[in-house]
């Protein structure tokens, strides 16, 4: 997969609750398409899978798994992800289970509990089984059924078992030493990425761009992703010029939900409303688009087998 910038947006859980219409994942996912940056889209958006990746046109979407323990859900994850289009599946390590944050407890902010971005979770069969009646009757059952199949500490084994499940590339998230580099080809993966969730579920751990050099050097030609700390253009110089080969923001266009579509207007008014999204204020600019970025071509993975390719 050629990319025009070594650039992709990372996963955001709740960044569909960041636009006013709750629809941030697809807002994203417009912008993908306008910008030809791929979007990485989470498990926990407030539209499911199939209805984002359709937005992003002809820019490829990956799709992140948070694994759950229950493996039918697993494998009809998988499965939905790579017939809705998808191209490549990311593997969450860092973050297997939800770190609670002082902010959090202190605001009770949990919005999964509300039945926030659980879409996937609610549209899915499997999952729908488990309940007595549907998420719209019981939202609060579906919820606490959701806590049921969420957090999965996988085992080097386990990713024998999400090889056998997909045909897409694999990358593992959360990788940040070389020895687990070195396994994680032994066991088949395509690519690693380099995170520790953006520091902030796993206060305290290893800066992921320290590690990057060795993880790179460990890899060996293997794609290497990165993330976390990056909030402007010389935190991706930086990563790249450690050996990283594309490079995820995630604060950057989060925050763009937040500022106004006007500048001339930033406080909201009856007649003109903010409205923002990932692009605003750069829509005009040449370097945003494709054509302007075709001279730098970034291998982001490696080819598809071939019975999926020959598309």
């Amino acid at each position: 997969m050629k990319l025009p910038t070594p650039l992709f947006m990372c996963p955001i859980g709740v960044i569909g609750l960041c636009a006013q219409d709750f629809h941030g994942d697809i807002q994203v996912a417009k912008a993908s398409a306008q910008t030809g940056v791929p979007m990485v889209a989470s498990a926990l958006t407030q539209d499911r899978m199939e209805d984002v990746v359709p937005h992003a046109e002809g820019t490829p979407g990956l799709f992140q798994l948070y694994t759950p323990n229950d493996k039918d859900l697993a494998a009809s994850f998988l499965a939905r992800a790579e017939r809705a289009g998808y191209r490549a599946v990311v593997i969450t390590l860092d973050t297997w289970t939800t770190g609670w944050r002082p902010r959090d407890l202190n605001t009770g902010n949990f919005p999964q509990l509300r039945g926030y971005v659980l879409e996937n979770y609610f549209t899915d069969d499997l999952f729908l089984k488990r309940l007595a009646k549907s998420p719209k009757d019981d939202l609060k059952a579906a919820a606490l059924e959701w806590i049921k199949v969420w957090g999965n500490s996988l085992r080097w084994d386990d990713l024998r078992w999400l090889r056998s499940l997909t045909r897409l590339p694999i990358l593992l998230k959360g990788i940040q030493h070389p020895d687990d580099v070195r396994r994680a080809k032994d066991y088949g993966m395509d690519g690693i990425y380099c995170s520790n969730h953006g520091g902030r579920k796993a206060d305290g751990g290893l800066p992921a761009l320290d590690a990057l050099p060795a993880v790179v050097e460990a890899a060996d030609g293997m794609p290497v992703l990165f993330d976390s700390g990056v909030r402007s253009g010389s935190d991706v110089a930086t990563a790249l010029a450690l050996g990283a080969t594309a490079v995820g923001v995630g604060r950057p266009y989060a925050y763009a939900f937040g500022r106004g579509r006007n500048r001339r207007h930033r406080v909201p008014t009856a007649r003109h409303p903010r409205r923002a999204g990932p692009t605003d204020g750069y829509r005009r600019l040449p370097h945003h688009r494709r054509s302007a970025c075709s001279r730098r071509q970034t291998r982001l993975i490696s080819p598809m087998p071939s019975e999926v390719a020959s598309e």
